[in-house]
Parts: C-alpha cells; sequence; structure tokens
C-alpha cells in the first residue's frame, strides 16, 4: 500500500492544458475519468469542436457524444436543407439555371426540353458553380449544395443518364421546367430579380418532393385559399398573369361576349403560361377556375392599365392582394353560376 501511495499518487497542482498553476482564479475540476484540469481550460478544450476535443485530453475518454452536424445523405433531408440555404445562395444558383435555359432555348426555340438537356445543361453546372463560388473551401464538407450535386450526378450516372428525373433530380428538374413557364411571360430584368427567383423557388417547394411536375390541380387547390402550404404556388401564377398583362399586348378593344373574354383569357393564362412544351403543367384547368381565372385577370387589368398601379413582382403585402383577387373572383363566379 505504501509503494502504491508514493508511486502512483500524483499531487495535482497544475493544468496540462495550460501548463498554469492552479489558484483561487484557476479551480481544478475532474472529468469523470478522475483526470484534473483547470475549469476554464477544459471548458474550451470541449466546446472548440474540432477533432476529438469532446474526450479527455490525456486519455480520450468520451466525455460528451457529439451529435454529428452533417446532414443526412438522403434526398428529403438534403433537399430539406437545400431550402433552407440562405436566399443569396438560392440566387446565385437560379440565375445559373437561367444561363443554362438560354442556351437551350437557343438550340430548341419551342422549348421542349429533355430531363437529359435540363439535368446536363442547367442542374448540374448551377450545383458546381453555386457550391464552390459561394462558399469558403473549409465549409465545404457541410455543404448542402455540394450533397445535392453529389447525390444527383451520381444517381444520374449509376443509372446511365437515362432521360428521366429520380429522386432528388425531381423536384430540381421540376424547379428548372417551372422557370422556363415564367421564362415564356418574365421580362429578362425580371429574372435576374432576387424576389422573382424566390417566389419561383417557394412554388416549387410548396409540392411534395416526389411530385414529377407542376399540376393544374395543384394550383387550383391553391386558388381555393385553402392551404397556406400551396399559396406560394398561386402567388407565383398570380405574378405571371399580373406580367403578362404588363409586357402582351391587349386588345384595342376589350370583348364583350363571354366566351370572348374566356377563350382570350384562357389563352393567355393556361397556354401562355402552363400550356404545352417541355415546361407544360400537368392536367387541365377545370371550368369552375376559368370563371374565377376571367374575375382575377380582369380585376388585375383594370388594377394595372386603368388604375395604372404598378404590376406584381413580389413585393411585400402583395399576398394579403393576391388572396383578396381570387377570394373575389371566386364569390363573383360563384354567384354567376347560381344564376345562370
Amino acid at each position: 500500500m505504501d509503494n502504491f501511495i508514493n508511486t502512483q499518487l500524483h499531487p495535482a497542482d497544475t493544468c496540462i492544458v495550460c501548463t498554469e498553476a492552479f489558484s483561487v482564479t484557476h479551480q481544478p475540476v475532474a472529468l469523470p475519468c478522475k483526470h484534473i484540469f483547470g475549469h476554464e481550460c477544459i471548458k474550451k478544450w470541449l466546446k472548440s469542436g474540432r477533432g476529438n476535443t469532446n474526450a479527455c485530453p490525456t486519455c480520450r475518454y468520451v466525455c460528451v457524444e457529439r451529435k454529428s452536424l452533417r446532414v443526412p445523405f438522403d434526398a428529403p433531408s438534403i433537399w430539406k436543407a437545400l431550402c433552407e440555404q440562405p436566399p443569396s445562395r438560392l440566387h446565385a444558383y437560379m440565375t445559373r439555371i437561367w444561363s443554362g435555359l438560354q442556351v437551350l432555348w437557343q438550340r430548341h426555340p419551342s422549348g421542349v426540353f429533355t430531363v437529359t438537356d435540363i439535368l446536363d445543361q442547367a442542374i448540374i453546372p448551377a450545383l458546381i458553380s453555386t457550391a464552390y463560388r459561394t462558399q469558403e473551401p473549409e465549409d465545404r464538407s457541410q455543404d448542402s449544395i455540394l450533397d445535392c450535386y453529389n447525390l444527383v450526378a451520381t444517381s444520374w450516372d449509376s443509372l446511365g443518364r437515362p432521360d428521366t428525373a429520380t429522386g432528388l433530380a425531381i423536384p430540381l428538374v421540376r424547379l428548372a421546367r417551372l422557370m422556363a413557364s415564367a421564362g415564356a411571360v418574365l421580362p429578362k430584368w425580371l429574372t435576374t430579380n432576387p424576389r422573382a427567383n424566390r417566389m419561383i423557388w417557394r412554388a416549387n417547394a410548396s409540392l411534395p418532393i416526389t411530385e414529377e411536375h407542376v399540376s393544374w390541380d395543384a394550383v387550383i387547390e391553391a386558388a381555393e385559399l385553402n392551404d397556406d402550404q400551396r399559396f406560394p404556388l398561386l402567388h407565383l401564377y398570380t405574378m405571371l398573369i399580373s406580367q403578362n398583362i404588363a409586357h402582351q399586348s391587349q386588345p384595342t378593344v376589350w370583348p364583350t361576349k363571354r366566351h370572348e373574354v374566356t377563350n382570350l383569357v384562357v389563352e393567355r393564362c393556361c397556354q401562355k403560361i402552363g400550356g404545352s412544351g417541355g415546361s407544360g403543367w400537368k392536367g387541365k384547368p377545370s371550368n369552375a377556375f376559368k370563371d374565377t381565372l376571367v374575375g382575377v385577370y380582369e380585376e388585375l387589368r383594370r388594377w394595372q392599365l386603368e388604375k395604372r398601379r404598378m404590376s406584381l413582382r413580389g413585393h411585400n403585402g402583395e399576398e394579403s392582394v393576391v388572396k383578396g383577387i381570387w377570394a373575389l373572383a371566386a364569390w363573383v363566379a360563384g354567384n354567376d353560376a347560381s344564376a345562370r
């Protein structure tokens, strides 16, 4: 016993982290493994978050289980993290997609783009560009955009680069197609506007990750104003209608017959915006929706052309305007249907 006491029990008078002696202002503390350190020193060590600093500096006893900060490497988790990226990064990403779409429009003026075209020319280059130009090198190990690129590119290559979207590529291809639909209406300067791009992103993110196309059913559901999750899609659609009114020539004489007005509105708001082609929306708008749409178009037309108010562009406060216009148009259409 005396030998053990004399050889194995060592008084702790200094901290092995800073090598300073313990004092009133440098209090000693013991970890669960019984090793003793200065209180402030071991606190800084454990909080630094580098390497194995969650363990005792002497024996590597793990004091605190560290939770991984890395996003799980699966499509839903990466998509969620992607949607939570700073607006500036998402805008940079979408700006690069616009560049890719411009190239595709030059190659295919009809606007019919295959999945291969979109992935190869727009999505993958945009992911690479955004990951490496907007993120510091030391931060890339936890970069969701880089994770997205790795998952999409690897999956696509492993499947032989098919002309179909799978997994995480589905919402990304859908985003590009939604941008192509918007590009048929928006003036070019508005495609570089962060607010407009944020609206397009939110509209796309309001749809399930597994849904390959924007559908008219989703727009109709959003127009019922019962689902806030779908509202960004309706807001974007209304903004596109507003921009169509602002930038497309109007008839010299506005039609007076109901079916003529409906045909004109459908041509501009259902065929021009979500019509056929590579970016066409799935399904067809219902007759009841068309009746409401006529009211929305006419109200926006009065607002912009007769009252000379600014078109919708994604400014703060537009949400209440959009909801009010659709609610009023639906009420009028419902009364007209009852009268008929």
